[in-house]
């Protein structure tokens, strides 16, 4: 019955490798950080632009990363701000700033008129000419407002001071909108200072999904660079763990029926070539939601809370695999004993290849998933680009998860997984 058992969910994994339909990527006019997949089944173009610089580079000025691409938007141009200029044509514009990187994004229906507009806003929105005071002292607000309900919310809380305790003394320590007396302080000046040291052709790449050919993509591109200025690639500084991982638990007191718990384990990076070792692991563990080791533990056997999770955070620099959950105070202890125990057997891995089998399946399927709209493929898209791995990407990640053993995996936990330094923090009355 086994043997049935584990052929099934080959023949799984295999029809569900073989029934995949993924599309087709160019790099437009043959430059590699412009890549576009063509989608004509409705009239809509979705187009990310990515700035390889994030809150990693923000220096001493704390957040302005994420000041500065706030106020890109809010420039006016002939007294109208361009989020509104997009609004009129039904245009749906968004920006994001992460450790890594930042983005702007928009979604506009297909016709000559909105290509020709979109790309003519976007090159004024990359120019960054018209700064003004008003806007600054709006955003400043904005952001000072969201740092103080930061310091108010416990899953807030435990991220950033996790991330400060764990990235300490790197560019990944503090938060991306950074400290309410750094931006108090940062002026035009110094938001346009670093608008300029961003932003120039070499520290971009777009990506673009949508009812656009070739042609039309390499026009809208050109007109959306007009003019921005051409520099030497942003290097940033190589940041290195510093945490030594002391295995005391790191508790952060506040007024609360529930403790949050974050655990933090250093782990790899997105290219590492043992990612999809980490992937099946990780999945198995406490990617998959109900079927994972921690939720039958944490969940189904003891009821200490509704949900528990981990997932791999792979950075440029550094990667960790983050778990987190919470409880109610008085099983705070009892939880984290069992995490410990969960953990052990992770490292372990004594793990049954019909378990791995299905796991891999599982993410198979769930890959599949993420290319059903164009939203879905823009985001990853533009992970492929931000990464350079638009060579035959979808068939290299079929293969990287069907090329899993348990063998390989237990010999990545061991290499890869750094079980000396993990952190635990709490946040709660504990």
């Amino acid at each position: 019955m086994k043997q049935v058992f584990h052929i099934f969910w080959i023949f799984i994994a295999l029809f569900s490798t073989y029934g995949m339909s993924h599309p087709n990527i160019e790099a437009v006019k043959t430059n590699t950080n412009y890549l576009l997949i063509q989608e004509s089944s409705l009239p809509i173009v979705d187009i990310e632009i990515s700035i390889n610089s994030g809150s990693k580079d923000d220096g001493s000025l704390k957040g302005i990363t994420n000041y500065s691409i706030e106020l890109l938007h809010q420039q006016k141009i002939n007294e109208e701000k361009i989020i509104h200029s997009f609004e009129k044509i039904g245009a749906s514009y968004s920006s994001s700033v992460n450790r890594d990187s930042s983005s702007l994004s928009i979604r506009f229906i297909k016709n000559s008129y909105n290509i020709d507009f979109v790309s003519n806003k976007l090159n004024e929105i990359l120019k960054a000419d018209n700064l003004d005071v008003e806007s600054l002292e709006y955003t400043r607000e904005v952001i000072i407002n969201d740092i103080i309900s930061r310091d108010l919310s416990p899953a807030s809380i435990i991220a950033y001071k996790a991330d400060e305790e764990f990235f300490t003394g790197t560019g990944y320590s503090h938060p991306v909108s950074g400290y309410k007396n750094i931006i108090e302080d940062i002026d035009i000046a110094d938001i346009q200072k670093h608008l300029k040291n961003i932003i120039n052709i070499n520290n971009i790449k777009i990506s673009i999904v949508g009812d656009i050919n070739e042609n039309e993509a390499a026009s809208f591109i050109s007109r959306s660079l007009y003019n921005i200025p051409v520099h030497k690639k942003n290097i940033s500084t190589i940041n290195k763990l510093n945490y030594k991982g002391n295995g005391m638990l790191n508790n952060i007191s506040h007024d609360s029926n529930q403790t949050h718990i974050s655990i933090y384990i250093p782990s790899i990076t997105r290219k590492h070539k043992n990612y999809y070792n980490m992937l099946v692991a990780n999945y198995i563990f406490g990617g998959s939601g109900f079927g994972s080791m921690l939720m039958q533990e944490i969940r189904e056997k003891n009821g200490l809370a509704y949900s528990v999770y981990s997932y791999l955070l792979p950075y440029n620099d550094i990667g960790i695999l983050k778990i987190g959950m919470q409880t109610e105070t008085k099983n705070t202890k009892k939880a984290l004993n069992i995490l410990k125990n969960e953990i052990n057997k992770l490292e372990i891995f004594d793990i049954s290849n019909q378990t791995i089998q299905k796991a891999k399946t599982g993410l198979l399927k769930s890959f599949e998933s993420r290319l059903d709209t164009n939203k879905k493929m823009l985001r990853n898209l533009s992970a492929i680009n931000y990464y350079d791995m638009h060579d035959d990407y979808f068939e290299n990640y079929i293969k990287g998860i069907n090329s899993v053993t348990k063998e390989s995996i237990i010999s990545s936990l061991k290499s890869d997984l750094d079980f000396d330094k993990i952190l635990v923090t709490t946040v709660g009355n504990n």
